[in-house]
């Protein structure tokens, strides 16, 4: 009996450390490391991101941000689907932004409504994956010459990036 109970335990306590701790909030920042680490400064090539609204358009974009910049939004991640808060347009109002379904070869979008379960997911707790794969985003020029995220076009045979969830 006594085995059997410390057979179960260590069962359980395996079971508990083998998987990965997913943040209940966290940053995304873009790297081309897929190794995790505790301090995501670390990271090879890294870039924060921050929301971007050109032209006070309904739909807000991703883009890479340099240092020095005030604030990063902070992510949650439900029914594969990404949120955060933030100001509306104009800065008028706060909403929370629901990330719409990914599209190869154009940007991550939010909108400020409900949107359908996605295929967003942090693989190992940390990169951020379509459907299951970790290498579906690139860096692309978007407005206002902004770097910004998007889905890896099909066929795209240049540098991909990987988005990390930091916390």
């Amino acid at each position: 009996m006594l085995n059997t109970l410390l057979i179960l335990f260590s069962t359980l306590l395996a079971l508990a450390t083998s998987y990965p701790y997913i943040p209940s909030t966290f940053y995304l920042v873009t790297t081309e490391q897929s190794t995790p680490t505790t301090n995501s400064s670390l990271l090879r090539a890294v870039s924060a991101t921050s929301l971007f609204d050109p032209y006070y358009r309904p739909a807000l974009a991703i883009r890479l941000t340099g240092p020095g910049y005030g604030s990063l939004p902070n992510f949650t991640l439900t029914d594969g689907t990404l949120h955060t808060i933030t100001s509306g347009p104009h800065g008028i109002g706060v909403y929370e932004y629901n990330s719409t379904a990914v599209v190869a070869g154009q940007e991550l979008q939010f909108l400020a409504a409900p949107q359908p379960a996605g295929g967003l997911a942090l693989s190992g707790g940390y990169l951020l994956s379509v459907n299951g794969t970790t290498d579906g985003w690139t860096i692309c020029v978007g407005e206002l010459e902004q770097e910004v995220v998007s889905g890896l076009p099909d066929g795209f045979a240049g540098p991909d990036v990987l988005i990390v969830g930091a916390a």
